[in-house]
């Protein structure tokens, strides 16, 4: 690896650790609020998924792009109410955030790494809401 593409790494992890700890307690709150959730919110925690996979794509870290990816159209949809935010899913959502936070803290490794069941509990989670991406 280039000294450039280190720091520029560096940077990315700390800001992915910040925003990650955003999405968490977003995510914490927008459980208490059930279907009545408050549109900043949501668009707040979704902003944080976003950047989140921008930069990955940037870096292409692909693995930890497709995680970002899939719960960032988990909170697409709860943006758009299509999809409450019950137990079920921010159970699910929180479970890719720590996997997300895995993934960042071995970002070298983290494409040699499996999402398969995570991706999958967010579908459930889509499915089992009534919801479809």
């Amino acid at each position: 690896m280039t000294p450039v593409r280190d720091h520029v790494l560096e940077i990315f992890i700390e800001e992915t650790e910040e925003r990650l700890n955003n999405i968490e307690a977003g995510l914490l709150e927008l459980e208490k609020c059930g279907d009545h959730c408050d549109p900043d919110l949501v668009n707040s925690v979704f902003r944080d998924a976003h950047s989140v996979k921008a930069g990955c794509n940037l870096l292409k870290l692909h693995t930890i792009e497709d995680l970002a990816h899939k719960l960032e159209n988990v909170l697409e949809l709860i943006r758009r109410d299509k999809l409450a935010p019950t137990e079920l899913v921010i159970t699910a959502s929180l479970e890719a955030v720590d996997k997300l936070r895995e993934l960042v803290e071995d970002v070298e490794n983290s494409d040699g790494v499996s999402i398969r069941l995570h991706t999958a509990m967010l579908d459930n989670a889509i499915q089992m809401g009534g919801a479809s991406v």
